[in-house]
């Protein structure tokens, strides 16, 4: 009986826990959408036409819940990361789980590919660390796991054959993708606003309502500026000018080099997303359900909608239409030119990750871990 009981725990174990891997053999491709908001300097504008219509082509869930992140994308495979400390990969064109990845803690950001291999930070549960994981989804193998002080709660960010990544205690940090620190900045001020690279400068703001810029080659301090409340939004950078806004509502046009103030726009809540660009136009909501339409150039507002819903995802501006989450379990396809709410896609649960679409699939996730994948 006792061997037949220690038996049964062993089977129970065997079957019950699945492994943590993911191995993958992929044709030769390109990294579809490699990091949240695909460019150092965000860009969540895609020129693919997607129709008024959306039919569900699948529909998969993650162990735990999301953070405010994205998936991201290599070929026919997606890479979605949780709050239980699990990386998934599923297959684009069923949906089916092709591995995972099992960690003690939790992940906030979007997994960053580079090449063959996904990077990725957890976030300690009893610690103030976290652990910078490189893993080869081709071998099915970590090339590398250093432990950081600090919890990573924001997006990283890959340029230049390196990653940018803070840490919540404002800690700034450079390695190499083979996982050897170049600089380490220490802000000495928390942050929770991911970073946005263009042209050699690092952009971000802070709790303390500071805007920072840092020097992507040695990591020295370029400028600080109090410039209003704190920022727990990220910037995104167009032209030598970073869009950023605040705890207060309030949309900031920046100078990166100099740090100077273009324009600033007052929405009147707080906003906690990263903005949208196209073109001459900026796309941004706050937790009001206010959606603005905004000029690039001055901070003209073009429209205004309202919700009634709550908007702290980025939206996706796809050609002449916009994909907006909305907390409220539900998004909108809108007009781009006008702003007028032409289909309401209403889901079970409240809306996290901003829109992806990759391989002409559109990638959204809400709570309890779901990601639905759309055909257009």
């Amino acid at each position: 009986m006792k061997y037949l009981l220690s038996a049964l725990i062993s089977l129970s174990f065997l079957y019950g826990c699945s492994p943590s891997i993911i191995k993958i053999k992929p044709e030769a491709v390109n990294e579809t959408y490699s990091m949240f908001g695909k460019t150092p300097q965000r860009n969540f504008y895609t020129s693919q036409s997607i129709g008024d219509t959306l039919i569900k082509k699948w529909e998969n869930d993650v162990n735990g819940g999301f953070s405010y992140t994205s998936v991201t994308a290599y070929g026919d495979y997606i890479f979605a990361s949780d709050l239980s400390g699990r990386v998934f990969c599923f297959n684009n064109n069923n949906g089916k789980s092709v591995g995972k990845l099992r960690y003690k803690g939790a992940i906030f950001s979007a997994p960053v590919i580079e090449k063959k291999n996904i990077i990725f930070a957890v976030a300690s549960e009893n610690n103030n660390t976290s652990n910078l994981i490189s893993y080869n989804f081709i071998l099915g193998k970590e090339t590398y796991d250093i432990e950081i002080k600090g919890k990573v709660l924001t997006e990283i960010i890959k340029a230049d054959s390196s990653i940018i990544f803070n840490t919540d205690d404002g800690k700034l940090f450079k390695y190499t993708f083979y996982g050897e620190e170049k600089w380490k900045f220490d802000s000495k001020s928390f942050i929770h606003s991911s970073p946005a690279v263009d042209n050699g400068i690092i952009f971000l703001g802070n709790d303390k309502g500071e805007i920072l810029a840092v020097n992507f080659i040695d990591g020295k301090l370029i400028y600080r500026k109090k410039i209003g409340e704190p920022f727990y939004a990220g910037a995104t950078i167009r032209e030598g000018v970073a869009f950023i806004g605040n705890d207060n509502g309030k949309l900031y046009a920046v100078d990166i080099k100099s740090g100077n103030i273009k324009w600033e726009f007052n929405s009147h809540a707080r906003i906690t997303m990263v903005p949208a660009v196209k073109g001459d136009t900026i796309i941004v909501g706050n937790l009001n359900g206010d959606l603005y339409a905004i000029k690039k150039s001055d901070g003209t507002p073009i429209w205004k909608i309202k919700t009634e819903g709550l908007l702290n995802s980025t939206p996706l501006i796809a050609n002449n239409s916009i994909i907006l989450p909305d907390f409220n379990k539900k998004f909108y396809l809108i007009n781009f030119q006008t702003g007028k709410i032409f289909k309401t896609y209403n889901l079970d649960g409240r809306v996290k990750l901003s829109p992806v679409i990759a391989d002409s699939t559109l990638f959204i996730g809400y709570e309890n871990g779901n990601i639905c994948a759309y055909k257009f």
